[in-house]
Order: C-alpha cells, then structure tokens, then sequence
C-alpha cells in the first residue's frame, strides 16, 4: 500500500480509549523520570490520537512544551501559554505566545496516523512534523496504540524516524540505523 492507502487505513481505525491514553501515559511518565530535568515538546491530541494532556505537568523535573503551527512550520512555546483552537481543530499556543529555541529540546512527543517497528511514522501529510524533526536534536518518541503499529511503512527521505515508540503495551526501543 502507499501513504494515500494507509492514510486511508488509518483513518478507519477506532480512537484510543481513556484507559489505553492512561496505560500510554504511564509507561512515559516512568521513562520521563528515569531523564531527570528535560524539556519535553507534547501535542493537544486530535480526537484519534493519544490525550497526554493529563501528564503535562505530571512528572517532576520535566519542563514542558507546545508546538504551534504556523504556515512556515511548527515553533515551540512553553505549554503554560494561552492557547486557541487550529483550524485544523486541536489546542496550540496562541501566536504571540514566548518561543523556545529547538535547541532546548531535549524529548519531542510526536503524534502520527501508524507507527512501524522501525520507527518509521506515517502522519498526516503536511510534514510539519517531519521539517520540524529533521531541526532538533532531541530524542523523537511516536505515541500512540497498538493498532496503529504496523510492520513497514513506506519511508523516503524527509522522513524523521523515530527513537522510541510508546503504547498501551510498553516502550519499544528502536535499534539505530
């Protein structure tokens, strides 16, 4: 299948329940803590994504942050920052929200449609998240549920794989290269 199938996929499958969303943020707040002090990017979830708005703030020692998007690409802004509804219907911060240099970021939480066990990432289309990932330096962690891990995905260039991918069942490190 190509992205435009497995878009299609993806979109048919049901949305991660509350008790799924609790088990997921689980297993990161225990492997935030096990970090010390970072700055972690997290995301508003859209309605078929994980809600980590729950843990933000939730674990000691980690400073939190939001991406905003903007035509230009996605910028960070600390997550205590008022928000407003995207047109695209989920939470960021509003434009005028204080920025953080990418180069703070130590973890970025980053939503997607189907992960792979490569840690290949299947988003939505736009590739705000990859442009964004391909600048940070920081450790990339795909969040989502067990029925949206797949085995392969197709990936070209300007896809950012992941290291981690976090679900209701655990962490799944990805080996390098």
């Amino acid at each position: 299948m190509d992205k435009a199938d497995l878009r299609r996929m993806a979109r048919r499958l049901p949305p991660p329940t509350e008790e799924e969303s609790g088990l997921v943020r689980a297993h990161l707040a225990e492997w935030l803590r096990s970090l010390g002090p970072a700055l972690v990017v997290a995301f508003h979830p859209l309605p078929d994504e994980v809600d980590l708005r729950p843990l933000l703030g939730a674990v000691d020692g980690i400073r939190w942050a939001l991406t905003r998007t903007e035509p230009t690409g996605l910028t960070v802004h600390p997550a205590e920052a008022p928000l407003e509804r995207h047109r695209f219907g989920f939470m960021q911060p509003v434009k005028d929200a204080p920025r953080l240099s990418p180069d703070q970021v130590d973890v970025v939480l980053v939503p997607g449609l189907l992960f792979d066990r490569r840690g290949g990432r299947l988003g939505r289309g736009a590739g705000f998240f990859d442009r964004f990932l391909q600048t940070v330096r920081a450790i990339k962690v795909g969040v989502a549920v067990e029925r949206r891990l797949v085995d392969r995905l197709p990936t070209g260039p300007e896809d950012v794989p992941m290291d981690l991918i976090v679900t209701e069942a655990g962490i799944y490190r990805i080996p390098p290269g």
